[in-house]
């Protein structure tokens, strides 16, 4: 999220005061950051659903490195041979990405951009801890510094090895969200943007070629995948949340699965992050959960259409402080060792506290799956 209602009208502002500073960065930085928590103090966030449950959160990762509104979006890898030596690859979306352990401690960061959104598939063949050096995962990020789809190799010790860039700016608009689809013969790349396009990549080291554009009727960030269905799960932060066919050659007819609250559904504006739980029992159960940024709430469906509504969560203090004004989640549906026993929903935090109320740099918390279904009643 660009914290579109500090954009419009304060961003001009902000822009033409920023630069009577004098190209300052440190300046810069505080003085946007004092306007924007200005504005922010001045809304109000709607309230919860009248169902949500909280669930705590235990434990959180280190502070990305800027100020103001940074953090933005994570992803997952499952370490096959050592679960609980997973990472989180998360964007920094004032400079690059940033990967962390589970344990929350930051691992490696690389400067690469203002990468917004981030999505990750595993290798085949991909080893775990033994194979530090080995490439384990690929990793696409949408960079809005040089209009790119950016495609990097993880590590398994954490390192992150850029691979290619994919020109992805059109007619002004800049990749915004991203997320990755393991189709039935290839891989593929989907990338948002601000005027409602979703545009398709296939990937091939050498060969991507763009497929299909899609389109809604207004700003978009927010993806998933669900590999198994095949189907395409997109956020217009507006609107709500629409299903499409995720084969380039689909014919299935999108479908507007949730709205907005003033609309009869369960969302109020942004929708921000989405991601699934995939059930080890079924490639049909399971939840997709989304981010109702504008409540701070998260919402579960079935995984499986037509997608009932499931129950509404916040996450609250626990060890660490409670979360709000999300965007981007990721979740793992294995294992992750014994603090994760059943998977690991990741959650941006958008107002950082330190142990005695203090404002930080944002970050994020990290909440085992079992709390949500617990504390939410699902099953």
């Amino acid at each position: 999220m660009d914290r579109r209602g500090f954009e419009r009208p304060w961003l001009a502002v902000v822009t033409v005061l920023a630069a009577l500073l004098g190209g300052c960065d440190a300046v810069n930085d505080v003085f946007v950051c004092l306007v924007e928590a200005v504005f922010r103090a001045g809304t109000s966030s709607a309230p919860p659903p009248a169902d949500a449950v909280t669930v705590p959160a235990h434990v959180e990762t280190e502070p990305v490195a800027d100020p103001c509104d940074a953090a933005d979006d994570p992803a997952v890898w499952v370490n096959p041979d050592a679960p609980d030596a997973s990472l989180i690859v998360a964007t920094n979306k004032r400079r690059g990405l940033v990967v962390y352990g589970l344990d929350g401690g930051l691992r490696t960061q690389l400067d690469v951009g203002q990468t917004n959104n981030v999505d990750l598939r595993s290798l085949p063949g991909s080893a775990g801890a033994g194979e530090v050096t080995q490439a384990v995962a690929l990793v696409a990020a949408s960079n809005r510094s040089s209009d790119t789809v950016d495609i990097l190799h993880l590590s398994a010790d954490g390192r992150l090895v850029p691979q290619r860039a994919i020109p992805a700016g059109f007619d002004g608009e800049s990749p915004y969200g991203i997320c990755l689809y393991q189709g039935t013969a290839d891989l593929y790349a989907f990338a948002t943007y601000k005027d409602g396009a979703v545009r398709q990549w296939r990937l091939a080291s050498g060969a991507d070629s763009l497929v299909r554009t899609l389109r809604v009727a207004s700003q978009v960030e927010g993806c998933v995948a669900d590999d198994p269905a095949g189907a395409l799960f997109v956020g217009e932060e507006d609107a709500g949340i629409w299903r499409f066919d995720a084969e380039p050659d689909g014919t299935a007819a999108p479908i507007l699965m949730d709205a907005m609250r003033e609309a009869g559904g369960h969302l109020v504006a942004d929708v921000e992050g989405l991601a699934i739980h995939a059930s080890r029992d079924s490639a049909e159960s399971g939840y997709l959960v989304a981010s109702s940024q504008g409540n701070s709430s998260f919402i579960l469906y079935d995984r499986s259409p037509p997608h009932s509504y499931r129950g509404s969560f916040r996450i609250g203090a626990g060890g660490v402080d409670e979360v709000t004004d999300t965007d981007g989640i990721a979740i793992a549906s294995t294992p992750l060792g014994p603090q994760f026993p059943t998977g690991l929903l990741v959650a941006q935090d958008g107002d950082n506290q330190g142990p005695a109320g203090e404002s930080q740099h944002q970050n994020f918390k990290l909440i085992p799956w079992h709390k949500v279904t617990s504390t939410v009643g699902t099953r």
